[in-house]
């Protein structure tokens, strides 16, 4: 329960007294109805009833928005709960995909080093004239791949 005005009493006082204050109600109403008959206290009798009924109606009214007020806080506990636990396997898929990406620049970097020689091995077949040689042509086709990781066996 979560009153925010009654926040540093224990919420078990706060359903005690909501429990009393409608029980409060339901008494006076039922003493009120019996009390019109004895004498001396029948002149007070509709103060009785007045009173046992704005209880029994504020009692009411609490115990209603106690009942719902719980019903809210599991609710939100269970949401809590998934919420934890949707986290927790977000954390995991993350790590997972952080590999991945990491083994795919691995890979890109390790294609890009590999092109680079070749250029270097290349470079000096290439005539003074710079005609594009078809070594070279292999090579820009290369780099052009996506490069594919290799499978362990």
């Amino acid at each position: 329960m979560s009153y925010l005005f009654l926040s540093f009493i224990p919420a078990a006082w706060i359903a005690y007294v909501i429990h009393a204050i409608f029980f409060a109600g339901v008494i006076g109403l039922v003493v009120g109805g019996f009390a019109s008959k004895i004498p001396f206290i029948s002149a007070y009798v509709n103060i009785v009833k007045a009173v046992a009924g704005i209880l029994f109606v504020i009692g009411l009214f609490l115990e209603g928005y106690n009942f719902a007020s719980q019903e809210w806080i599991a609710e939100s506990q269970r949401y809590q709960e998934q919420v934890r636990l949707a986290e927790e396997k977000s954390k995991e898929v993350n790590t997972q995909i952080q590999t991945v990406y990491r083994d795919k620049v691995k890979i890109v970097k390790e294609q890009e080093i590999i092109i680079k020689e070749k250029i270097k091995e290349v470079e000096k077949i290439i005539d003074a004239k710079c005609e594009v040689t078809p070594e070279s042509i292999q090579i820009l086709n290369q780099a052009a791949k996506t490069p594919v990781k290799e499978e362990k066996k």
